[in-house]
């Protein structure tokens, strides 16, 4: 049950939230939507998991997948780049 509440249902809430408004509230206030890079339309289920999963992947390496962000042309961290 732990790991439904810890792990499973905040990853469901937020790729729902990114589904159907393309963003977290955070985003919303800021007025930032997740887009596909290449097309500029919403991103498919699929991309979203992906993302979700970045997250974790650029915090390994001390940070660096967020720390990226700062030097890439486009602002786009690790999880951006789906």
């Amino acid at each position: 049950m732990d790991i439904l509440v810890s792990g499973v249902f905040p990853a469901v809430l937020v790729i729902v939230f990114w589904s159907i408004k393309q963003a977290t509230p955070g985003k919303m206030i800021v007025g930032a939507r997740i887009v596909d890079s290449k097309t500029g339309e919403p991103a498919s289920i699929g991309q979203y998991i992906g993302r979700y999963l970045l997250y974790f992947v650029a915090f390994i390496p001390f940070g660096l997948g967020i720390v990226w962000v700062a030097f890439d042309r486009q602002k786009q961290g690790w999880h951006d780049k789906i």
